[in-house]
């Protein structure tokens, strides 16, 4: 795998500092539109949450991610349907990940921001 890593940063043209605020914004990326529309209860919501973290942090440079579903709506739905089932949509994802490059830690964050009305992908820190 390092060789391939090495092969592979000749096509950056960036810093590492850069690089690994990129891979961050892949990672989130890759985390919302894969897991966006997946059925989501109150039955299977930390199950999802555990296999949300645990696919992201098998991917390249990840070393860690926390996923917390908000469940809105799923008390209601329980009432006024016949199963208690919803779609995951980006209002419910609160997800933090942690990204390694070259020792350059970053960690961003994707998070429904009330005042955007838009779950909004954003880098926390960088050091």
């Amino acid at each position: 795998m390092i060789e391939d890593e090495i092969k592979a940063e000749k096509y950056f043209k960036c810093t590492d500092k850069e690089r690994a605020s990129f891979e961050l914004g892949i990672k989130l990326g890759a985390l919302f539109h894969q897991f966006v529309g997946a059925p989501v209860s109150s039955k299977n919501i930390n199950i999802l949450e555990k296999a949300i973290e645990k696919t992201t942090e098998r991917q390249i440079f990840v070393k860690k991610a926390e996923v917390r579903i908000i469940p809105k709506g799923l008390d209601k739905r329980k009432e006024s349907v016949f199963h208690d089932y919803t779609t995951l949509t980006g209002e419910m994802l609160d997800a933090k990940v942690e990204v390694d490059y070259k020792g350059i830690k970053a960690v961003g964050r994707l998070k429904y921001i009330e005042e955007l009305d838009y779950p909004l992908m954003f880098l926390e820190s960088i050091d």
